[in-house]
């Protein structure tokens, strides 16, 4: 009896421990969400869901979170899984609906919302509306051509704007160099930070606030005319989709000097405890000052308002009106000339944020437009920025180099661009990091000094904000140009051949579309054809294979090349103009080749094969292996290019760089020692089979 007793208690007690600890881990989720470690408080909620799978609140919030951080997959499963519990709140179906939106189940979204109308008829009925407006925009031609900038990291980068013709932009990036000055003023390196971009010096400029401090900083809004900028300082979580949360965001107002240096600022007037201001825009050469706010007195989440400057002072902010704000979020407004640009997430679009435009006329604002596809997508856009007829903006689209990349959109003026554009759009092609950008700063240590010793001689400045000079680390000479010293083990699995003779460009070229489809067993050989044309190229998309034909600098030649290419019955063929992007391009076939190139040596790819069996009946190359790159400036193609033909290789981040064009293995090994004695030390042969670059297997 007293057994079973104990036993009893000792149950009792454990129960009540564990609800007590399940509740603590509850309670620190909680804390850790309003904190802003989403990250953690992810893990926290997933902890609570192993004993408690069936908790609303825990699953409710998981849900969010994935969202918030852009795991739309791993939210649109979290919520499935809610609206198959009871209790659920109405506004699962809404959210539901938003994520299944944003991954192109359009259907599904609508279907989502009309349960969700059950409750709310308005605003269910709303984004019912707003998917036919996708299905209709996705089917339509897009009158924008879209490239990715060169400076986009794999960080989220976003905000763009100008500074005269300076590109001014805002990075969570972590590669920037600081003097030692700056790395005790600046102990945060995962916060954004600001940077100006000089085209011509080829360097950066990283903002630095109130007491040489740079972290939290941006975006920025320059006034065309006048020495006067604004400037958000707000605390961002770097892993969240969205660009700019605005979490404890406040606006100040700065003042520039000639050189463009901020030399103080201040905080705007009616920054409110409680609120937040996440984005503005100055307008009317510094007069105007346009805002998004959470602050009360506004028709939902975030609203635009307007403040006017009259001797001196700002006046009281003014909301725009519920034509421009709704029950949503209204965020990132660019006013040019007589246009105002902004993002909403409940104006009728197509995903997350849209873009919008509108107009005053008789001193009301109009309806706003959306600028369509192409500058609006499934996923969040916003940060638009109008500079020479030219539209900037933000997105995380599907992809992009980080969580958030800049994107220019150009305008087409022709039918045959606009349903050429179609294609392109919907999958930007990656670019070039700004650590291209950024070679002068960094090959140099002369300069670096001298960015130190400028650093320090500000330290006792009297001004509020100054601006310094910054290095990248992944750029120094010292790390790139020695690449012959790499480690001659290097691994060459994997590799693919991205072109001939002369290295792949950094800038924006015309290829040829030809074809899309399956990536599982891709079939070549109908285009062999047109290798008298130019290259055969693949460039992989997700489970899809792009076939493409160029590239061509010119895009009258590129137009020539169509005419013959639809001659040869490839009617369907188009042009696209894109940035190269060797991480998914390979080059197929070239007209010098006597094989083909494959991922499995094959032309006729009708059946899956092991890729080694495949290559092995292939006819075997020999060639030299030069060296391997972390960026290819260093390679010079003028040292080698009269002993073989020159191919530039690419694996992961490593450019490989390759001899061509021997008839044998003692051909390829003359080349080689001409190779080492030109200063490629690790020089070696190796086999090309069937595309599959191997080492020579040593006795």
């Amino acid at each position: 009896m007293v057994r079973k007793f104990a036993f009893y208690v000792t149950a009792f007690f454990l129960i009540i421990w564990g609800n007590t600890f399940a509740q603590n881990i509850l309670k620190k989720a909680e804390l850790q969400y309003e904190s802003g470690s989403y990250v953690q408080a992810l893990e926290s909620y997933k902890s609570y869901l192993t004993e408690n799978p069936g908790s609303v609140e825990a699953l409710t919030k998981t849900a969010e979170l994935q969202d918030l951080l852009g795991n739309l997959k791993e939210a649109e499963m979290a919520y499935e899984k809610l609206c198959q519990l009871k209790n659920v709140s109405p506004e699962v179906y809404l959210k539901y609906g938003h994520i299944l939106r944003k991954t192109g189940k359009l259907q599904e979204a609508k279907n989502m919302y009309n349960k969700y109308a059950l409750f709310n008829s308005e605003t269910g009925a709303h984004f019912a509306l707003s998917c036919d407006f996708a299905t209709y925009e996705l089917s339509q031609p897009m009158f924008y051509d879209i490239l990715q900038l060169p400076l986009n990291s794999t960080t989220s980068d976003f905000g763009l704007t100008f500074y005269h013709n300076f590109p001014v932009f805002s990075s969570f990036r972590k590669d920037v160099f600081f003097t030692e000055f700056e790395k005790e003023n600046n102990q945060n390196i995962g916060a954004h930070r600001t940077f100006i971009y000089n085209d011509q010096k080829k360097k950066s400029q990283v903002l630095r606030g109130i007491s040489g401090l740079s972290a939290h900083l941006g975006p920025v809004s320059f006034s065309r005319k006048s020495n006067v900028c604004t400037l958000i300082e707000s605390v961002n979580a770097p892993e969240t989709a969205v660009a700019h949360t605005g979490k404890k965001s406040v606006l100040y107002i700065a003042s520039l000097n000639d050189q463009g240096e901020i030399i103080e600022s201040k905080a705007f007037r009616y920054n409110e405890v409680g609120s937040n201001i996440n984005s503005a825009s100055l307008a009317f050469d510094g007069t105007a000052l346009y805002f998004s706010s959470d602050r009360k007195g506004g028709y939902g989440g975030y609203d635009i308002w307007v403040s006017y400057l009259n001797d001196g002072e700002w006046g009281i902010p003014q909301n725009l009106g519920p034509n421009i704000n709704t029950t949503g979020n209204e965020i990132t407004p660019f006013f040019d000339d007589h246009t105002l640009y902004f993002a909403s997430d409940f104006h009728i679009g197509m995903g997350g944020y849209d873009i919008f435009s509108s107009k005053v006329s008789k001193g009301k604002w109009q309806i706003p437009v959306n600028l369509g596809n192409g500058v609006n997508s499934m996923a969040d856009d916003y940060f638009p920025c109008i500079h020479n007829n030219e539209i900037y903006f933000t997105s995380n689209r599907l992809g992009g180099k980080g969580s958030n990349d800049i994107y220019k959109a150009t305008g087409m003026d022709s039918s045959t661009d606009r349903k050429q554009n179609q294609d392109i759009t919907a999958e930007v092609p990656k670019a070039v990091s700004l650590e291209k950008m950024t070679e002068d700063a960094t090959k140099n240590t002369v300069e670096a000094k001298a960015v130190k010793q400028e650093s320090k001689a500000k330290q006792n400045s009297s001004t509020e904000v100054v601006m310094t000079a910054f290095e990248m680390p992944d750029f120094a000479a010292i790390k790139t140009r020695n690449a012959e010293n790499v480690n001659a083990d290097f691994s060459l699995a994997g590799a693919r051949r991205i072109s001939l003779d002369f290295m792949a460009p950094e800038f924006e070229v015309f290829f040829i579309q030809l074809a899309s489809m399956s990536a599982l067993s891709p079939n070549y050989s109908p285009f062999k054809s047109l290798v008298k044309y130019g290259n055969i190229y693949r460039i992989n998309s997700n489970k899809t294979v792009k076939i493409r034909l160029g590239y061509y600098n010119d895009r009258k030649e590129a137009e020539d090349v169509l005419k013959l290419v639809k001659a040869n019955g490839f009617k369907d063929a188009f042009i696209t103009f894109e940035q190269l992007n060797a991480s998914q391009m390979e080059l197929i076939l070239s007209s010098v080749d006597a094989q083909n190139y494959t991922d499995n040596g094959q032309f006729n790819a009708k059946t899956k094969e092991n890729p080694a069996n495949a290559a092995s009946t292939s006819k075997i190359t020999y060639k030299v292996r030069l060296a391997s790159y972390e960026d290819p400036i260093w390679f010079d193609v003028n040292k080698v290019k009269d002993i073989g033909r020159v191919e530039q290789w690419t694996k992961g981040n490593w450019t490989i760089f390759i001899l061509a064009g021997y008839n044998n293995i003692e051909e390829a090994k003359q080349a080689q020692i001409k190779a080492i004695n030109r200063g490629f030390n690790t020089a070696e042969v190796v086999i090309d089979n069937g595309g599959i670059l191997e080492r020579i297997k040593q006795n």
